[in-house]
């Protein structure tokens, strides 16, 4: 499965749109789209239940959401886990960093830390307690790359503890182990020595193509930042041109029309309903 980062419901609605098979909603995309802020913790578990909702009920393709830590101790996590389950989501990742948790990639922020091992195989075991439905799926990361600078990781052999992390997470009943490859040979050391389903995650940091985590053998591949740089990128350049031209007509082209914006929010459904229920 290529899981499409979406930040709302409408950028949902475009990523199922362009064929992909599932949605990701991330915390990376949602705390700037709806804060406007870094990816440091800043969201509640309401205000990402609340996006999700949404995209779930905007989209036929299964959904998987970043639940962050649990939002707590592992009391905590069976209480996320039944309300992400409750709106409809494929399933969750959640990692092992200790609160307050960080974006492991942002410039001039102090790195994180990690719970224990013990702890998170508890916090793990009460996610799979807490789940109604077999089928909703709990994935698993070690941020062990976010403890350090990429110096100290690679010098220091640090892969081989989220190895280690990863298959400790999977024996204790993660569906499946979240891995952050930097390159394809990361990739593939992960593949080989970690003993659960994998999924994968291309991003500025993690430039690898889709098809180098299909080789693999990855179930999974999310693309968390792509409709959001993709949406900044044309914000950032059509709203350039409209200051500088002063003119909404000679920025048509950097536009979607009339026609394809209400086709893309089913405008043509609503007319439907309209007339089906005898609506004033």
């Amino acid at each position: 499965m290529v899981a499409i980062g979406a930040h709302d419901a409408l950028s949902a609605v475009l990523v199922e749109r362009a064929g992909f098979n599932a949605v990701y909603i991330g915390s990376f995309a949602t705390e700037a789209t709806f804060l406007g802020q870094p990816d440091l913790a800043l969201m509640p578990k309401t205000e990402r239940l609340m996006i999700a909702r949404n995209i779930v009920k905007a989209v036929d393709v299964p959904v998987i959401a970043d639940m962050e830590e649990g939002y707590g101790n592992a009391i905590s996590m069976m209480d996320a886990v039944r309300d992400f389950e409750a709106i409809g989501l494929a399933g969750v990742h959640i990692d092992d960093q200790a609160l307050p948790s960080k974006c492991p990639f942002l410039a001039g922020i102090p790195r994180s830390e990690l719970i224990s091992e013990e702890e998170m195989c508890g916090k793990i075991r009460a996610a799979l307690d807490a789940r109604y439905d077999p089928n909703f799926k709990i994935i698993v990361r070690s941020d062990v790359i976010a403890t350090t600078d990429l110096d100290t990781y690679y010098r220091e052999n640090m892969i081989d503890q989220v190895v280690d992390r990863s298959n400790a997470y999977a024996e204790a009943g993660a569906d499946a182990i979240f891995v952050m490859a930097l390159t394809v040979e990361e990739l593939d050391y992960f593949a080989d020595r970690i003993k659960a389903p994998l999924v994968g995650i291309f991003a500025t940091v993690e430039p690898i193509a889709i098809k180098e985590f299909e080789k693999a053998g990855c179930q999974m591949v999310i693309g968390s930042l792509v409709s959001l740089y993709m949406a900044g990128r044309g914000l950032v350049d059509g709203l350039k041109a409209l200051k500088d031209t002063g003119d909404w007509n000679a920025v048509q082209d950097k536009m979607i029309n009339d026609e394809e914006f209400f086709d893309i929010v089913g405008l043509e459904k609503y007319g439907d309903l309209w007339r089906r229920y005898k609506i004033p």
